[in-house]
Parts: structure tokens; C-alpha cells; sequence
């Protein structure tokens, strides 16, 4: 249970965080308006601000619907199989994504620490900025899902030592 407690904590301030992050790329960008369009004179940053919360918000995005299990999905083979069936093909295709996830966490760590050096041209910020939030992402991403397989390996075999009948 305590293992809930903080995934639930990460969760929750990724949550806030990334409500924050989009608040700031809409004040950001409304700022880019009025001085272009009010003012006659374009900030030169804002561009890459939007571009990095952009990115932050995709893949916390991307490990919020992980967490709450609402990426999209096709449901054609799921809805055709039964209860059993239908919690092995989600445990079997959460096995192909962790399979990604670590090959993503895997290789795209060197690539971080080497474009590390390298600025972004206008703010000069790192650009392990805008690259280390998709690791961080895959990282939180890859435990998740090795949560949901487990959960799903014990909801199979709860449901296999009673009578049939799924337990959530």
C-alpha cells in the first residue's frame, strides 16, 4: 500500500505541474501576441518557451493517461473476448509496451547527456530541458505500466481462484 501512496503523490503534483506548465505556455503565448500584434515588436524567446512546454505537456499528458488508462485503444478483438481473455490481452499488450518504454528509456539516455552541451539558440537554455522531460516521462511511464502488469497478473489469478467473476 505504500507503494500506492507515493505513485498516487507523483501523480498528483505531475498533474499540477503540467496544469501550471499549460497556463504558462497560454500566458506566453498571449504575451507573443500583443507585443507582435499591439506593440509592432516580437519577443524573440517565446517561440522556444512554447516549444518546450509544448513538450511537457505531451508526455506528462502522455503518463497521466497511462496512470488513469485512457490512451486511445481499438477495442475490436477485446470486446469479442471474455473476461479472462480480455485481462490477458491487456496484460500481453502492456508486455509490448514496456518493451518500448525501456528501449526508449534505454537509448534515449545517452542522447540526453551528450545534447546536454549544446543551447537552445535564443533562451540559451540546455537542451536536456525540453529532451529530459520525455525520459522523465518514459521513466515514470515504464513503472506504471510494470504496476499495471502486476496488478493485471494478480487480478488474473484472483479471478481464476474464484468463481469466474472479475474483481476490480
Amino acid at each position: 500500500m505504500d507503494d500506492m501512496r507515493w505513485i498516487n503523490k507523483i501523480y498528483f503534483v505531475i498533474k499540477y505541474v503540467n496544469i501550471t506548465v499549460l497556463f504558462t505556455m497560454f500566458f506566453v503565448l498571449m504575451l507573443q501576441v500583443i507585443t507582435r500584434k499591439f506593440l509592432d515588436n516580437p519577443l524573440s524567446w517565446p517561440e522556444e518557451i512554447s516549444l518546450i512546454t509544448m513538450i511537457w505537456i505531451s508526455f506528462f499528458g502522455a503518463y497521466q493517461c497511462t496512470v488513469e488508462n485512457v490512451h486511445l485503444k481499438m477495442d475490436i478483438l477485446s470486446n469479442k473476448l471474455s473476461e479472462k481473455g480480455k485481462q490477458i490481452l491487456k496484460v500481453v499488450s502492456n508486455f509490448f509496451v514496456l518493451g518500448f518504454l525501456i528501449m526508449v528509456v534505454y537509448w534515449a539516455y545517452p542522447f540526453i547527456l551528450q545534447s546536454g552541451s549544446l543551447a537552445m539558440p535564443v533562451s540559451g537554455l540546455p537542451m536536456w530541458v525540453p529532451y529530459g522531460i520525455i525520459w522523465i516521462s518514459c521513466m515514470l511511464m515504464t513503472i506504471e505500466i510494470i504496476r499495471q502488469i502486476i496488478g493485471g497478473f494478480k487480478q488474473l489469478f484472483s479471478t481464476h481462484s474464484h468463481d469466474g467473476g472479475a474483481q476490480l
